[in-house]
């Protein structure tokens, strides 16, 4: 075989122990925030039609999916992220559940993109989905989530980067421009190919005034919200559809602040993702050190009626947690060990390996993480090996100790060791007791 076939496939990699620890960190975080807010967990295919996933996923987003047919002869993808398969979901077997729907998922997902730093082929998503309700109340309880979830990791100095697509749409749906259109014009804006969407929006007919706003709005960011509200104000006059969306926005900002809930936002009129299903408000989360969305989400109230699922308003939020693992490293946050205490426990002939097993059997029952040496080593290798690989106790069974219903617990910390009763182990154990008071 050669070489090259002996690493991972272009884009995808191997999560080392640290790593694997670290995802599942976050996905433990994921998990109690879901059920601190009330989702609940649901499980979707990873393979799905490929119809269904590209409906409007967008046109740079569908070039990136991995396509394939089945042995039936059925196109079919991997899923590049998860809103439309819960989307399909609500349309169908929900149908009919109580609103609001409040949907939690996690798992990997694929997208062809060129492999650089914080983006894979696989990747990883906790994603929230508030069904049901097109109340500000809604957009505000998906912010605040995402605020607590970043918090809550120990993330510092985080933004999140705020617009509300329903101004942009409402310019240029005023203008005649077709959906398709806007589409083209919105994944210009996303690049932040400024220029480019400008004469876009000019080849689809749009006038003179609103290429004026249009490259007026690009301009139109920074912190300060009065400021923001008050230029984008000005500047949507004459357009019913913009100027309802930036009330809407308004109310979901308004509300947070008199919550008193402290998010840093960052306001910017020109900002737009790639997703073709957004309606409304539109965010996404940077830390200082990653220039590169930690996080993103927004409002879509028509793709779930897309599906045939009827008028069903929804908002929602995807974390990337590859990038979050990133940022964390770039921050120095280390994740607190669920299981300080690891012991390893060491006979010291074969006659004593039935021992062995008992004893760390019992201390599994109590909670403590317990491991046999099973290399043969002798003591002071088994003892080294220890060491090196954070072991913090080494419970030594020799045959004299053994008799006498003793073992010898060695505190691998101070290096010191003392002879205990078997039943009084485990409470050694776990309250680090050194003689030496280690």
């Amino acid at each position: 075989m050669r070489r090259d076939m002996l690493q991972p496939v272009r884009g995808m990699r191997d999560l080392m122990p640290e790593e694997a620890s670290m995802l599942r960190f976050i996905e433990g975080n994921a998990r109690r925030l879901a059920e601190l807010y009330g989702y609940e967990e649901v499980i979707t295919p990873i393979i799905e039609h490929y119809e269904l996933l590209a409906a409007k996923i967008g046109e740079e987003n569908k070039k990136r999916m991995y396509v394939f047919e089945d042995l039936g002869g059925r196109k079919v993808a991997l899923r590049p992220e998860f809103t439309a398969s819960i989307a399909r979901l609500v349309a169908t077997k929900m149908a009919t559940a109580p609103k609001p729907i409040r949907l939690f998922s996690f798992g990997s997902l694929y997208r062809y993109d060129e492999p650089q730093l914080g983006r894979y082929r696989e990747f990883w998503q906790a994603n929230y989905e508030l069904i049901g309700s097109g109340r500000p109340e809604a957009d505000a309880e998906i912010l605040l989530l995402t605020n607590d979830f970043l918090k809550g990791l120990g993330l510092r100095n985080y933004i999140i980067k705020v617009n509300h697509v329903g101004i942009l749409r409402g310019i240029l749906g005023g203008e005649g421009i077709s959906e398709d259109g806007q589409n083209t014009i919105m994944q210009a804006l996303d690049k932040k190919n400024w220029d480019e969407a400008i004469n876009l929006a000019e080849r689809l007919g749009a006038s003179e005034r609103c290429i004026r706003i249009l490259g007026y709005l690009i301009d139109i960011r920074g912190y300060d919200k009065s400021e923001f509200i008050s230029k984008v104000e000005e500047a949507v006059k004459g357009y019913p559809e913009a100027v309802s969306a930036l009330t809407n926005f308004k109310e979901i900002i308004n509300l947070l602040e008199k919550a008193g809930v402290k998010i840093q936002f960052y306001f910017e009129a020109g900002f737009a993702r790639g997703l073709e299903y957004y309606t409304g408000m539109i965010f996404e989360a940077y830390v200082p050190e990653l220039d590169i969305a930690i996080c993103g989400g927004g409002r879509y109230d028509k793709l779930i009626e897309s599906f045939g699922g009827g008028m069903v308003p929804a908002v929602g939020v995807a974390f990337g947690v590859d990038r979050m693992m990133l940022a964390m490293e770039k921050q120095s946050i280390s994740i607190p060990g669920s299981q300080k205490e690891k012991v390893l426990v060491i006979p010291l002939s074969n006659e004593l390996l039935a021992e062995a097993i008992r004893l760390v059997s019992v201390l599994r029952e109590n909670g403590i993480p317990s491991e046999i040496e099973v290399m043969g080593r002798t003591l002071s290798r088994a003892l080294s090996d220890a060491s090196r690989r954070n072991i913090t106790h080494a419970v030594i069974i020799g045959l004299k100790e053994k008799s006498e219903g003793k073992v010898v617990l060695r505190y691998m910390g101070d290096k010191v060791q003392e002879e205990i009763r078997i039943e009084d182990l485990p409470v050694k154990i776990r309250f680090k007791s050194s003689p030496h008071g280690g």
